[in-house]
């Protein structure tokens, strides 16, 4: 069963078949057992319920680098890229995001990139209105924690 599956992967980086199974992994564990094809469909064009959003707090991201997660509320989880090459000075960082309504893909944190995952959604009004008086990854001086995440 694992080569007919392995079977599947050729041709994909190494890197691209590790963010592939991390995605599976969070889609099972979403996923009722015996498992149900109908049931994974559904899961993948969700939205997901529970506040575990990406229940193993880590991403890759297809550049090979890793994102450690650095918060959450209801909606979101916020990681931040660990680039190897580069020194850790803020001017460097980077920020990805998964959402209840999308939890199996990282997207860039940008503002393009959180009003299009919220539109239409209950939070949409919320972060339009913080959009307009911060930037998207301000953060509190004194915590250090992001604002986004008390909306």
């Amino acid at each position: 069963m694992l080569y007919t599956v392995m079977k599947n992967f050729e041709g994909m980086s190494k890197i691209d078949s590790f963010d592939l199974i991390h995605k599976m992994e969070i889609l099972l564990y979403y996923a009722n057992s015996p498992l149900n094809i109908e049931e994974v469909k559904n899961i993948i064009s969700s939205e997901v319920q529970s506040e575990e959003i990406d229940p193993f707090y880590f991403s890759i991201l297809p550049n090979g680098n890793f994102c450690e997660f650095i918060g959450s509320n209801g909606v979101l989880h916020i990681y931040k890229e660990v680039n190897r090459f580069l020194p850790d000075w803020p001017i460097f960082n980077s920020y990805h995001y998964k959402s209840k309504y999308l939890p199996l893909e990282l997207k860039k944190l940008t503002r393009r990139n959180l009003l299009q995952s919220f539109e239409g959604k209950p939070y949409q009004e919320k972060i339009k209105d913080f959009l307009k008086m911060n930037k998207v990854t301000k953060k509190d001086l004194i915590t250090n924690k992001m604002l986004l995440l008390n909306l």
